[in-house]
């Protein structure tokens, strides 16, 4: 599997979802607040950085490959701060819609040392109105035949819908891959993708069983190819690392993280390493093999983080 990432390069990839900002407000905590029992935090930093969608988006193009994001922001100050992001991160965002009636997606995580204290979402989770929903439509089928693969990324914000998935399910009939990053507020639309990354809890949601041993997650991973027409299903089982279940087999894998600082993140890392080694030709097996690699190193990071096809290298040359 040495130099594997070699081939990410220069791969195009469309990234369709939920884009947002992850935002961190950092400080100490020293006292406790004499208007209610909570920790008062002496703020001393605000960063901001891509998440959701956009955070695919990022992780590809710091593997070498070349993203394109498909979502819709509001027309507000949020929203040009993300844009200026990912063009700073060299996204291409033609693609990207602006939506006047909704506001750009915020997260903000409240963090003392290394420990998380609080979050507060800025969303809507309403569906798109049909006027943003015909426009990504178009906008998905004159464009998906130049790429070489195509990520749905799922928070639930409103941006995947079933004319989404009609449409997937041709682009996959066309012999692209199609991978999602499910969320439980949209199962009954999925169906027809080359794979879905789904972690425990979403697993559970979807079959009713907890994959905890590796018959488990056999058992939920034969149930979700059947229920969403899969060739494969990839289950991220935290500290017990991945199982990835096909119709004929399944391959487990054990946890590569030494250290686990922050998940937030982390599945947007692995769908973006496992799609990148798909369309670079690798064998199921390998792509999961390496998306774990690059999970157990996005986890050991504080906040949304991203992995480097150099960072992979040298853990793969560790293991050889």
């Amino acid at each position: 599997m040495k130099g594997i990432t070699e081939k990410f390069r220069g791969k195009k990839i469309l990234v369709i979802g939920d884009l947002m900002i992850d935002e961190y407000i950092s400080g100490k905590v020293e006292r406790i607040s004499p208007e209610a029992p909570v920790p008062v935090v002496e703020a001393e930093a605000v960063t901001a950085k891509p998440g959701g969608a956009a955070n695919v988006a990022v992780n590809l193009k710091a593997l070498g490959a070349v993203p394109c994001v498909l979502g819709v922001i509001g027309k507000d100050k949020k929203g040009k701060q993300l844009k200026q992001m990912l063009e700073q991160n060299g996204i291409n965002i033609s693609l990207l819609i602006e939506d006047e009636t909704r506001p750009t997606t915020v997260k903000t995580r409240i963090i003392a040392g290394s420990q998380q204290l609080l979050r507060v979402d800025w969303e809507s989770k309403e569906y798109l109105n049909e006027k943003v929903l015909k426009k990504i439509r178009e906008e998905f089928l004159e464009d998906f035949r130049s790429f070489d693969g195509i990520i749905i990324s799922d928070y639930g914000k409103g941006v995947v819908t079933k004319e989404l998935f009609k449409i997937a399910a041709e682009v996959k009939k066309e012999g692209k891959v199609v991978t999602l990053d499910p969320k439980e507020r949209n199962f009954h639309i999925y169906h027809d993708i080359t794979a879905m990354t789904p972690n425990m809890k979403e697993t559970y949601q979807a079959t009713g069983i907890y994959p905890e041993t590796e018959k488990e997650a056999e058992e939920a991973g034969k149930k979700l190819i059947e229920r969403f027409k899969l060739d494969f299903a990839l289950i991220t089982r935290s500290e017990k690392g991945m199982s990835l279940i096909k119709k004929e087999n399944s391959y487990h894998i054990p946890a590569r993280a030494k250290q686990v600082y922050d998940v937030t993140g982390a599945g947007d890392t692995v769908i973006a390493v496992f799609t990148l080694a798909l369309v670079s030709g690798e064998l199921p097996e390998k792509a999961a093999e390496i998306a774990n690699i690059a999970g157990g190193i996005v986890v050991g990071k504080l906040g949304t983080a991203t992995v480097t096809t150099e960072e992979i290298e040298r853990v793969l040359k560790e293991g050889a």
